[in-house]
């Protein structure tokens, strides 16, 4: 791991060389997403015993799984003889085989097939497949590379209150309707962009703005592990905005919940995924007019107006940090973007971020 260090103030706009220069990405791939808690799938896409899931976190190709115990597991998608990519498209199998090779794993990462072995040619111990972190918080599945980081109880108890209050625990996750996109742009900007409200006057004047105000908009609680910030909806009850660092921002309004999880692809672009939870399969089109991102044909990979724009100015943003400037102080309404600037100085540089900031009126 490096130990390479970069000052900047958590109260103020990041500066410009954050999202341009190649040695913060490779400190970030270190510390963030193969020392941390990275989001990877929600618990229906690996529902049934057997399912598999490739993903990537970070450069590290993993084999999200449910096991034959209805448990879920993360291996390392490689296989342990020359590094073949072991599994390329979602599948259900109860082992894990080689396409070059046919050495064969099971579920639990173990080798127990290696076709013209002869007697003490392979120490099948030492050839098991790599296992990761993997826990579930409310039906989301997240992997972490990093055997010695915090639960994910411990790492989101500021806002898991205000999450069972919603009722999380009763919504249908719906991965099958998935959009992914890729945005010319790091995945700072799109991170820091779907967190805070401040932007939404200006941005969506007709989109957003005249159902969710940026004026009504208001900080709850957080800190660098996790924030809860909330606003009205004209017309319904408030929702509730949670941001989880590294990138994954979930939206709560009626019977609903809509998720955003970005991830880099270099410094100058990523990959943005979109997909939610409803009431009911009855509720799929209140929640699709609710929360205005998916189109007319749900499951399409076309963006819908408020991701449009949102794609627009981050890459703008993106253009114009090609110069440099003196980054600005972050206003009261961005305190969530404050506490990803903890999160950043956290696990970027191993400063202590402040402790859990509980608002008086929330």
């Amino acid at each position: 791991m490096t130990s390479q260090h970069f000052d900047f103030d958590p109260t103020r706009a990041l500066p410009a060389a954050s999202y341009r220069d190649p040695a913060w990405l490779s400190v970030e791939m270190d510390r963030i997403w193969h020392g941390d808690w990275v989001f990877v799938t929600t618990e229906d896409a690996l529902s049934n015993p057997g399912d598999q899931l490739p993903v990537v976190i970070g450069n590290q190709p993993v084999l999200v799984l449910r096991n034959q115990s209805g448990d879920l597991t993360a291996l390392s998608n490689l296989c342990a003889h020359r590094g073949t990519l072991l599994v390329e498209e979602p599948t259900n199998d109860k082992r894990i085989q080689c396409p070059y090779h046919a050495w064969t794993y099971d579920d639990a990462g173990k080798l127990i097939a290696c076709p013209f072995e002869t007697p003490g040619s392979i120490d099948r111990d030492s050839h098991c497949l790599p296992v990761y972190r993997v826990e579930s918080w409310h039906g989301l599945v997240f992997v972490s590379l990093n055997r010695e980081v915090e639960t994910l109880k411990q790492r989101f108890s500021a806002v898991e209150p205000f999450v069972v209050e919603r009722g999380f625990g009763t919504l249908h996750q719906g991965s099958a309707r998935e959009i992914n996109e890729v945005w010319e742009c790091n995945w700072k900007i799109a991170t820091t962009n779907a967190m805070e409200s401040y932007h939404l006057f200006k941005v969506h004047p007709s989109t957003l703005e005249p159902i969710t105000p940026s004026r009504t908009a208001y900080y709850i609680t957080g800190s660098a592990r996790a924030t809860a910030t909330g606003g009205t909806v004209t017309g319904g009850a408030d929702y509730l905005l949670i941001s989880l660092p590294p990138a994954f921002v979930g939206v709560f309004t009626d019977e609903s919940f809509f998720w955003l999880a970005v991830y880099p692809i270099d410094t100058h672009r990523c990959t943005l995924r979109v997909a939610g939870a409803y009431g009911s399969e009855q509720d799929a089109d209140v929640f699709r007019q609710l929360t205005s991102f998916l189109t007319d044909s749900i499951g399409s990979s076309e963006l819908t107006a408020f991701l449009s724009e949102d794609k627009a100015i981050c890459e703008r943003v993106q253009r114009g940090i090609a110069g440099d400037f003196r980054p600005g102080q972050l206003l009261p309404i961005e305190r969530v973007v404050m506490d990803f600037g903890h999160y950043l100085n956290w696990r970027i540089n191993n400063v202590e971020p402040p402790t859990v900031h509980l608002e008086q009126n929330s």
